[in-house]
C-alpha cells in the first residue's frame, strides 16, 4: 500500500488554506475547492468499483453466456457517464409565498 499523508496549511503568502497531499515522496499542493474535488471524485470511484465487482461476481455464479458481464459493464459505464454529463438544474430563489 502506497503512503499516503494529508496535511493542512495556511500559506503565509496569501493567508489562504492549502491541502498538502504526499504520496510515497511525491507531494502536491492544492485549493480547498480541488482537495473536495478530488475527495468526491475518490468517493465516487469507490462506490463505482464495488458495483462493478458486485456484477462481476454475480455473473460469475450465473450461467450466462461469456462476454454478456463486460457488455453489461460497457452499458452501466455508458449510462453513469452520460448521467454525469448532464447539467445540473438550478432552481431560482424565490421568496416564500404569504
Amino acid at each position: 500500500m502506497p503512503n499516503v499523508l494529508i496535511n493542512g496549511i495556511v500559506a503565509a503568502r496569501d493567508k489562504q488554506p492549502y491541502l498538502v497531499m504526499d504520496v510515497d515522496g511525491h507531494s502536491v499542493q492544492m485549493t480547498m475547492a480541488d482537495a473536495r474535488n478530488i475527495a468526491r471524485d475518490i468517493e465516487r470511484m469507490c462506490a463505482r468499483t464495488e458495483a462493478d465487482a458486485m456484477i462481476i461476481r454475480f455473473f460469475d455464479k450465473q450461467d450466462f453466456p461469456k462476454g454478456a458481464v463486460l457488455a453489461l459493464l460497457v452499458e452501466f459505464r455508458e449510462f453513469r457517464s452520460a448521467l454525469d454529463a448532464e447539467e445540473v438544474e438550478k432552481s431560482e430563489d424565490r421568496p416564500p409565498h404569504g
